[in-house]
């Protein structure tokens, strides 16, 4: 493989695991801070919704202390008088003051008069059983009344869900005084309003939230062992319920302090999918300048580095192709390839040298060698033409003796 690919992949390598990581850590330190806004956004939606509670409740209570603390329904709860009922409790009397009935009881706690109106569908209607029955079964918490208690102090309120099968209500209980509040309890007025799809529907349309009621003894939509976040001391538990929607869940008592409703206020995840938005704008980003910056790496290793490294190994395959050690390369700058290409040179330098010598020793042994090769000539071969001169005398001589 060439360092020119071998450079591609290692930066590519390189910066995709850094971008890689880079990508986790802002996920998780994004989605964290944007869960966490998500989570204080959800707390500010079940307050808000809190506070409309409140707000009905403060209202009822006043509206409650308001009638009972009069002397006409002082003296009703004695007499039942048919003009009190004509001129107080009819329907449009209460459909002004959103009064959906009053109950009056005497200080034995039996019922005295009840009104009550269904203001969707425009009628008079009669209470369920199980609503006197509850009343009736917890007469001594929400009907027994201090008898030297002459103030507001003595009314409760509250929620109520006296059946699963029933709309839930708010309830204010007060006793019955006279204007003056100067004179013994003669019972207690109850009114009530009926929390149904209009009033939930108008707490929505006031907080943009949606509102919905499960009945503790229903299944719940909700893991209660998460920990919960606590606000003014009630713990709300926070959960996604999907991509696109979040709910604060809370536990809401009756009016005698007993649990029975798990309330659960949704919203959109905004925040939530912003930061979704955000972190995905993030990514792209990144990714986009990592490209950048690889292409921009890489060129600048093949203009700097590896072009030059890939001109090195043409100059010196040429040079070794030719043979020609007078060849010298061209220094361009005073790096490490430079350096290199310094000491490529003085190496050849050095070997044209080395070879210039050899070329003259060469020479000068073949000269030699050409002498002794002369020398030879007028030497050796004259010795053995006359050995051989007097090896023929020598014949000619025992040739000469035999004759004779």
């Amino acid at each position: 493989m060439k360092l020119r690919m071998k450079s591609i992949i290692v930066v590519c390598a390189g910066f995709s695991f850094f971008c890689l990581i880079l990508c986790i850590i802002l996920n998780n330190v994004i989605t964290a801070s944007y869960l966490d806004l998500e989570a204080k956004t959800v707390c500010g939606n079940v307050e808000r919704v809190l506070n409309q509670f409140d707000q009905e409740k403060i209202s009822l209570d006043a509206m409650a202390a308001d009638w009972a603390m009069w002397d006409d329904t002082y003296f009703f709860v004695k007499d039942k008088n048919e003009i009190f009922i004509q001129d107080n409790l009819n329907y449009g009397s209460l459909e002004n003051i959103n009064i959906n009935f009053m109950l009056f009881f005497d200080n034995s706690g039996v019922l005295v008069y009840s009104k009550a109106y269904d203001f969707q569908e425009k009628k008079e209607i009669i209470l369920p059983a199980s609503l006197y029955s509850y009343i009736s079964d917890n007469k001594v918490d929400l009907l027994n009344h201090y008898p030297t208690q002459y103030s507001i102090e003595s009314a409760s309120s509250g929620f109520l869900l006296y059946d699963t099968k029933e709309t839930p209500l708010f309830l204010s209980v007060n006793a019955i005084l006279n204007s003056n509040r100067d004179a013994p309890i003669h019972g207690s007025l109850i009114l009530g309003r009926f929390l149904d799809s209009n009033k939930v529907k108008s707490f929505e349309d006031i907080t943009q939230l949606t509102i919905i009621f499960h009945p503790l003894s229903n299944q719940i939509p909700i893991d209660f062992e998460q920990t919960p976040v606590s606000i003014h001391g009630l713990p709300i538990f926070i959960q996604p319920i999907n991509s696109t929607y979040v709910a604060g869940f809370f536990k809401v008592n009756d009016i005698l302090g007993n649990p029975v409703i798990l309330l659960e206020i949704g919203s959109n995840r905004d925040f939530y999918n912003q930061g979704l938005l955000m972190i995905q704008n993030l990514i792209i980003s990144l990714i986009f300048t990592m490209v950048i910056l690889i292409i921009t790496v890489i060129y600048i290793l093949d203009r700097f580095v590896i072009s030059r490294l890939a001109y090195l190994t043409k100059s010196v395959n040429d040079i070794r192709s030719y043979g020609d050690l007078s060849k010298h390369l061209q220094v361009k700058g005073n790096d490490e390839v430079a350096m290199l290409e310094k000491n490529i040179n003085d190496m050849l330098t050095s070997l044209q040298k080395t070879w210039a010598m050899k070329d003259s020793a060469e020479f000068s042994l073949q000269k030699k060698i050409d002498e002794l090769e002369r020398f030879k000539t007028v030497t050796v071969d004259r010795e053995i033409k006359m050995i051989e001169l007097k090896k023929q005398l020598e014949e000619l001589r025992v040739k000469s003796w035999e004759k004779t």
